[in-house]
């Protein structure tokens, strides 16, 4: 709103507009300024002041209709117009302003508003009560925005008021609260079918990788189980081969110490062999020896005279009387070798 301001003591009032605010300054019926982005003293008490918006306005209104299947539909609209002809509007709708705060007397824009609503309100209700309710909402947006516009564009008291439609923008066109669920239930059914069978899916694929991971982990133990057994095979024929070989390799140990034993055996028979005929050839010779020392003593003996045997016989026999521990001597014996001795000693007299 333009600013008015009073001076104290001064019968005079200071008017201030915006650059987007035309201002309407009348004295006595007639305009004697006009002009947007105003500023300037007046009197009170001969002006009347209008102020009308240059800049693109905008009003909604909502209209309630019933379709061909005699179900009620809101239409909620959004329209810009501009005012191209101030004067026009000024005389059509009061934009007059209060000289003491600069503020509308009345609600211009809003009789405006109402006033376009109305115009529009014929041509959606014809439009919409001739289509049936799916209709209307399928195609209904555009062909209301279509049919207002051209019809707000070329009425004729749409000129006259001094306007000028911009844009219509047609923000929804909806049913009834209960109407629009009952609508939207085969939709969100549907859409909850397809959630269903993607989450359906979705399960049926993570069964289907979990089964997957569970053959894969039953074939992995099975190669594992496959792969012990191998191992405990292999490990058992290592170890009967190991036994193998360490009674091969015992085996071969004691047939080496049965040879060294027959060896060592054969040697010491050998030995034994040896050193028997060894003893028995020194035996023998000694007993060839002993018997040669004694064919020699006995053939000593014989040609030795009795007598002389029989002193050497004494003689020893007195060495050895130390050494005797009984002797019988018997007169017989005494006799008889005397009586030798004598009978020996005899021609030699």
């Amino acid at each position: 709103m333009p600013t008015i301001t009073r001076l104290p003591l001064l019968p005079l009032r200071r008017l201030r507009a915006e650059p987007n605010q035309l201002i309407l300054h009348f004295r006595s019926g007639k305009i004697v300024r006009k002009g947007a982005g105003m500023a300037y003293w007046f009197s009170p008490l001969s002006a009347a002041i209008a102020m009308l918006p240059i800049e693109d306005c905008q009003s909604t209104f909502v209209l309630n209709e019933h379709s061909a299947d005699f179900q009620p539909i809101k239409v909620q609209s959004t329209i810009s117009y501009r005012i191209i002809d101030a004067e026009k509007a000024a005389s059509r709708f009061n934009f007059s302003l209060s000289i003491d705060s600069g503020a509308w007397l009345e609600q211009p824009l809003d009789r405006l508003a109402s006033v376009l609503a109305q115009r529009a309100l014929p041509v959606v209700r014809k439009l919409i009560s001739a289509q049936k309710l799916e209709a209307v909402l399928a195609q209904g947006s555009e062909q209301v925005r279509d049919a207002v516009a051209q019809a707000l564009g070329d009425d004729p008291e749409i000129a006259a008021m001094g306007l000028q439609l911009v844009n219509l923008v047609i923000d929804q066109i909806v049913p009834s609260a209960e109407l629009e669920k009952a609508l939207g239930t085969p939709m969100r059914e549907a859409v909850q079918a397809r959630a269903d069978e993607a989450q359906f899916q979705r399960r049926a694929q993570a069964v289907e990788k979990e089964r997957a991971i569970k053959e894969n982990e039953l074939a992995t133990e099975l190669e594992l189980e496959r792969r012990q057994q191998e191992l405990i095979q292999k490990r058992g024929e290592n170890a009967l081969l190991q036994a193998q070989q360490e009674a091969q390799s015992e085996q071969a140990q004691v047939e080496a110490a049965i040879a060294r034993e027959r060896l060592q055996t054969s040697a010491n028979a050998e030995n034994r062999r040896i050193n028997a005929q060894a003893q028995a050839e020194a035996d023998q010779l000694l007993a060839d020896q002993a018997a040669a020392a004694m064919q020699q003593r006995h053939q000593v003996w014989a040609n030795t005279p009795t007598s002389a045997a029989t002193a050497m016989a004494m003689s020893e026999l007195a060495s050895k009387l130390k050494t005797i521990g009984h002797l019988n001597i018997t007169p017989e014996l005494l006799a008889q070798n005397f009586t030798q001795f004598l009978r020996d000693q005899s021609p030699s007299e």
